[in-house]
């Protein structure tokens, strides 16, 4: 019996380490940004969608202390361009963990969540969970005054991104 357990211990220790879901879109080591700008055309198709752009921002630096950490991310919203100068006008960050192929991502206080999935042709799916987005900047953690519901449906349900064209600032 002490047998198989040292042989099961053995093959489990060979066993090659398996990468985080998403480690190439968002390495552990280097920023990754994300974006995507809704044109006239789509937003006249999908009259319900809030968000005009979308920006995810990731910048490890101390997040990621521990190989299997928690995963932080920012996500930039503009919501129809309620601002001058197509800003960003709303904010949501989270911590994501992965779960199946992809990373789930939870903000600290109750508002929601999102999933990030690797999508067709080098995109980066984000499946909105019905999320609460508060006004940027806003730095407490908790729902802020003027924060707006993006819920899941009809048309904020998944939000295609690729890669920021870019350097990844925020306005």
């Amino acid at each position: 019996m002490r047998r198989a357990a040292v042989v099961s211990a053995l093959l489990i220790a060979a066993l090659p380490a398996t990468a985080r879901p998403l480690e190439s879109e968002l390495p552990p080591k280097w920023d990754a940004c994300w974006e995507r700008s809704y044109d006239a055309a789509h937003l006249r198709a999908h009259p319900q969608q809030k968000v005009v752009k979308i920006r995810l921002v990731h910048k490890p630096g101390n997040w990621q202390a521990e190989p299997h950490a928690a995963v932080y991310v920012a996500l930039y919203f503009n919501l129809r361009q309620r601002t001058t100068a197509n800003r960003f006008d709303y904010q949501l960050g989270g911590f994501c963990k992965p779960q199946g192929k992809g990373l789930r991502c939870v903000p600290e206080w109750d508002a929601g969540s999102w999933r990030l999935e690797s999508g067709p042709q080098g995109a980066l799916d984000i499946r909105n969970g019905g999320i609460v987005a508060n006004p940027n900047p806003y730095d407490a953690e908790e729902i802020a005054d003027g924060a707006v519901t993006i819920p899941a449906k009809p048309d904020d349900g998944l939000w295609r991104l690729t890669p920021a064209s870019d350097a990844c600032e925020i306005e």
